[in-house]
């Protein structure tokens, strides 16, 4: 009888997928995917033609465009506090997902620990999972969602990895340098690696742009950064991302990233190369900054006007609301599928971002990575909530 493989056997649908089936069944506004549907910059698409037109479309070396390497070396020396080599320690891959499964593969041994942050991105569960590895969730505590440190302390001990989201998806949260601070002195002390998830680090509202982890002392041997231009792009299915390591790190990264992709899309790499360093980029940066934050107060009034519990998101385009003062008779799923049928508003039910059901039963994700006019439309059904 054939059988397929554990690793594999143990996923299941995604529940952004379900709830992307129910919000088409009822023709509700989209607000559960993690993916803007605004379109890419003009001046970008035309740079992307540039380039195919001048034949970049066979394979880049393995650690990616000479061009895009050096612009990142030049936008990350100051969130991770020195210089870096471009050579040696960056390298562009097929988006941030490609990247944090390459770490994960070139740490984790079969029945290693990893510790996940939880709530989590979906996918940090499953690069470990994949690698062999075993999750070992830590709470954030809501609202503020830093770690429960006890929990941090105890399982740090029999780990090996430690994944960090910063800003964060589900919650949009920000940690503050003392956080940051605390979780390095953990990791150091428990000599661990880390994989620190930064592909929103330019996207934050009425705080500063976060430095990274990488950048604190003893941290940037064992540190792989990840990031990616699909959300500052609205890029997501060009598959351009990269991670930062030191030269020993990334010589193990690459070796799984040679054989897992060889390299991202050559002509995307070299257009977002040029369009990131031209006078254009800053003006479009800071119209889309401009605009999401725009959208985040117009949810969030929604929401709290009509009873969610939720902290205001400082990056990312992600609110993670508690709705128990609305309808506690409900778990997560039951109330987005009332979300979607009676209220006319696609969300992700909060088991998604936990490991146990009832850790997450009482939560809803909501994406601001919309259009206005359907973040405007969305706004004014959740009120009718009450």
């Amino acid at each position: 009888m054939l059988e397929y493989s554990r690793r594999v056997r143990s996923f299941s649908l995604s529940s952004i997928d379900t709830m992307t089936a129910l919000c088409f069944q009822y023709d509700s506004v989209m607000l559960a995917a993690g993916t803007p549907n605004l379109d890419v910059p003009d001046k970008l698409k035309e740079l992307a033609k540039k380039y195919i037109h001048k034949g970049h479309n066979q394979y880049t070396v393995n650690k990616g465009s000479a061009r895009l390497r050096d612009a990142i070396s030049v936008e990350w020396s100051k969130p991770l506090g020195r210089k870096i080599d471009p050579e040696n320690e960056i390298t562009i891959t097929c988006g941030a997902t490609e990247a944090l499964l390459a770490v994960a593969l070139a740490t984790v041994n079969p029945q290693d620990k990893v510790i996940v942050f939880e709530p989590y991105y979906e996918n940090f569960r499953n690069i470990v999972l994949l690698a062999g590895g075993e999750p070992i969730f830590v709470p954030l505590i809501p609202y503020k969602w830093e770690p429960d440190w006890d929990i941090l302390e105890r399982e740090a001990k029999n780990a090996k990895l430690l994944i960090l989201n910063s800003p964060h998806n589900p919650t949009g949260s920000v940690l503050d340098e003392n956080t940051i601070q605390k979780i390095a002195r953990i990791a150091i002390q428990n000599d661990l690696f880390v994989l620190s998830d930064e592909t929103y680090r330019t996207m934050v509202y009425d705080v500063e742009e976060p430095n990274s982890i990488a950048s604190l002392p003893g941290m940037m041997e064992r540190t792989a950064v990840i990031s990616s231009f699909s959300k500052t792009m609205t890029a997501t299915g060009w598959r351009v991302g990269f991670f930062i390591a030191s030269a020993d790190f990334t010589e193990q990264i690459r070796k799984v990233h040679d054989f897992s992709s060889i390299c991202a899309p050559a002509p995307f790499q070299d257009a977002i190369a040029e369009f990131i360093t031209s006078r254009d980029f800053d003006s479009y940066y800071n119209d889309l900054i401009n605009k999401y934050k725009n959208k985040r107060d117009l949810l969030c009034d929604a929401l709290r006007y009509t009873d969610f519990i939720f902290s205001i998101p400082q990056g990312a385009y992600y609110i993670l609301a508690d709705f128990s003062n609305i309808k506690p008779e409900l778990d997560d799923f039951k109330m987005a599928e009332f979300m979607a049928k009676e209220i006319g508003v696609c969300v992700v039910g909060g088991r998604a971002f936990f490991d146990q059901l009832q850790r997450g039963k009482k939560y809803l994700r909501f994406s601001f990575a919309r259009k206005i006019s359907e973040i405007e439309d969305a706004a004014q059904k959740i009120k009718n909530i009450r």
